[in-house]
C-alpha cells in the first residue's frame, strides 16, 4: 500500500516544474528528516499527519536518487525502512551526507 502511494505521488508531480537542484534536494530531505525526527521526539502521533511526513521524505529521496542517477524505483518500498536505508547508503556512498534518523 504504502509503495503504492508513494508511486502515485512521485506520477503526481508537475511535469513542467524546473528541476531542483542535488543541493536543493539535499536541503530539502535534511528538512523533512529534522520534521520527522521532531515528531517521534515529541511522542505525539496522528497517522494522517505522519504517513504525509514520511512520503514527502521518500519522494525528495527518490528525486535525489534520480538527480544522482542512483537506481530507485517506489515499488521498492513495500518495505519502507530497508529501502530507505539502501537508498541512503548508496548516497553516502557518493558523498551525500545527512544525519541519521
Amino acid at each position: 500500500m504504502y509503495s503504492e502511494l508513494l508511486s502515485d505521488l512521485c506520477l503526481s508531480s508537475d511535469a513542467d516544474e524546473v528541476a531542483p537542484s542535488k543541493e536543493e534536494l539535499v536541503a530539502d530531505l535534511q528538512q523533512c528528516r529534522l520534521r520527522l525526527h521532531r515528531r517521534t521526539a515529541m511522542h505525539r502521533h496522528v497517522v494522517a499527519e505522519d504517513l504525509a511526513r514520511e512520503l514527502d521524505h521518500d519522494r525528495i529521496l527518490l528525486s535525489l536518487c534520480a538527480a544522482m542517477s542512483i537506481d530507485h524505483d517506489p515499488a521498492r518500498f513495500v518495505n519502507p525502512i530497508a529501502e530507505r536505508e539502501r537508498l541512503e547508503e548508496l548516497l553516502r556512498a557518493r558523498g551525500v551526507e545527512f544525519d541519521p534518523l
